[in-house]
């Protein structure tokens, strides 16, 4: 399952954003860094606002983040995954060293600013995640299903922690005994030392993807983890066929949970990372028509599969162009429709 960053290290909106917003912006951007860290960074930082501006006045689409399929391979079979429906047997994952070229040719070449490492099960691939946490220092995001004891990898950003809603809902979609694993995983990485000088807490984010099986289980996933981990973000199941049982549909259940989890970000602001306005896309089409993005600004994120091709149209698509592809008119991704709220658009 793919999720992405939705607000650490989003657009600024635009100049217009208040003092406060600014402040929690840049505080979360450059937290735990320091001086020598951020010189060293601040090309990616002068990149990503010249990236922005020159969308903003000249429609310049230049890719901003990244994503990576570190591996093909999972230990789970989540009943929800897109990533079964295209992936091909028998392909060779790439070495450490073939992705240390790749990330200096092409990830900081072209100066993407955060790449998300996803699978397969990333975890299962530590010497990659080390190469890209020493060549992209604090700017490499790793989405697993905690399955396996988490590691502190230094110049992590943090982990996008995948649960599917409470207990039994969770090991519904996930297999028996998996949410008792992650579970322990998370308190048992929170209870040790900090890392790079920041309380453990800090690196955990609990990632949810909303469908069919588990919208009636939000709120009680935020009151469980609320005061455990740092954040949590939600996303919706997107579909790669028309009457995809899992999707929750357009309509009146729908626009319940989006009010819902608005009324919970609201409840608890610094906790439940999707703006508003984020959410509110949730309610209908903002991405685009049959399997063609039209708003959704599928430019902005650089997608490579597990051997490092570029995957079409989006990040959960395929470098196969006879693959399945993705519902963009039924979208809910987080990684496109934070940049659509902040006025981002366009394939």
């Amino acid at each position: 399952m793919f999720v992405f960053s939705y607000e650490s290290y989003h657009v600024y909106r635009d100049s217009l954003l208040s003092e406060r917003d600014l402040y929690y912006t840049v505080v979360n951007l450059i937290y735990g860094r320091g001086i020598t860290e951020l010189l060293r960074e601040m090309p990616f930082y002068i990149s990503i606002f010249k990236k922005i501006i020159a969308y903003r006045l000249f429609k310049s689409k230049q890719p901003m983040y990244g994503s990576v399929d570190v591996n093909n391979i999972c230990n789970l079979h989540c009943t929800h995954c897109y990533w079964w429906l295209n992936r091909k047997k028998g392909e060779q994952d790439l070495t450490a060293e073939d992705w240390r070229r790749i990330i200096r040719d092409k990830f900081n070449k072209q100066k993407i600013f955060v790449t998300t490492l996803v699978g397969g099960e990333p975890t299962l691939r530590p010497d990659v995640i080390e190469i890209f946490c020493k060549e992209m220092p604090r700017r490499v995001c790793v989405v697993t299903n905690a399955t396996f004891p988490l590691r502190r990898f230094n110049g992590l950003y943090f982990y996008w922690v995948s649960m599917d809603g409470t207990e039994k809902v969770h090991d519904s979609i996930r297999g028996e005994g998996s949410y008792a694993m992650t579970k322990k995983n998370i308190l048992d990485y929170v209870a040790g030392p900090d890392r790079d000088g920041r309380p453990a807490w800090t690196d955990i984010w609990i990632s949810m993807t909303i469908n069919s099986l588990n919208y009636m289980t939000v709120e009680e996933l935020i009151e469980e983890w609320r005061g455990k981990v740092n954040k949590i973000g939600f996303q919706f199941h997107t579909p790669f066929v028309k009457g995809d049982p899992l999707m929750l549909p357009f309509g009146v259940v729908r626009n319940q949970v989006v009010d819902k989890l608005i009324e919970m970000k609201r409840k608890y602001p610094d906790f439940v990372v999707n703006p508003v306005k984020q959410l509110s896309l949730m309610k209908g089409n903002w991405g685009g028509t049959g399997t063609t993005p039209v708003d959704c600004p599928s430019w902005a994120i650089l997608s490579l599969d597990h051997m490092g091709r570029v995957k079409q149209p989006c990040c959960i698509g395929s470098a196969d162009a006879k693959s399945m592809k993705p519902l963009c008119e039924e979208c809910g991704l987080g990684c496109y429709s934070i940049l659509v709220s902040q006025g981002i658009r366009g394939a």
